[in-house]
């Protein structure tokens, strides 16, 4: 399906929008404090764990708080790799969207995705109790890797599927 002029700008709008939108998000979760953010980390562990861990609500409070406590890091990890997961993915279908060459796509929505979970991490300097941590980057850069290198799998599966060779190929470019 072939886009007129208009509704392929507004379709990029939108997908650029959608940019913006999720790396607000992403600011809004980095501006929480230390306190706000751990607290925000366990109730997301405590909806888990209830999933897992059928008896959890029945579990004596103290080895409720010990399984959140133990759950922290990694949550805290997952959710950084998701959150750049979903910042990959939503860069690079909007850059699927310009006349580029496919490597240049990717390394664009590399190049945003990880200058900004780099301005991230620097933001967290000044927010309460925070931090930036190197170790953090490099998570959210292998989650926008992951992101970005399933658009650009999605995109070559659908332009085997359709058989639109122009677009395998320049998936591939």
């Amino acid at each position: 399906m072939q886009l007129n002029r208009d509704d392929h700008n507004l379709l990029k709008v939108a997908l650029w929008s959608a940019v913006l939108i999720w790396a607000a998000w992403v600011f809004f979760l980095s501006a929480q404090t230390a306190s706000e953010s751990k607290s925000l980390s366990g109730q997301t562990i405590r909806i888990v764990a209830k999933m897992v861990i059928p008896e959890f609500e029945q579990l004596p409070q103290e080895l409720q708080a010990s399984i959140v406590s133990s759950w922290q890091h990694i949550a805290r990890k997952t959710a950084h790799a998701l959150l750049y997961f979903g910042l990959g993915i939503l860069c690079m279908t909007a850059l699927l969207q310009h006349s580029l060459e496919m490597k240049l796509r990717i390394a664009i929505a590399l190049g945003i995705s990880i200058g900004y979970a780099i301005a991230d991490e620097m933001h967290q300097l000044f927010v309460d109790g925070r931090g930036a941590q190197f170790s953090d980057i490099c998570i959210d850069a292998g989650g926008a890797l992951m992101g970005v290198l399933l658009v650009v799998m999605v995109q070559g599966l659908w332009g085997r599927r359709s058989g639109n060779r122009g677009e395998r190929e320049r998936v591939y470019e």
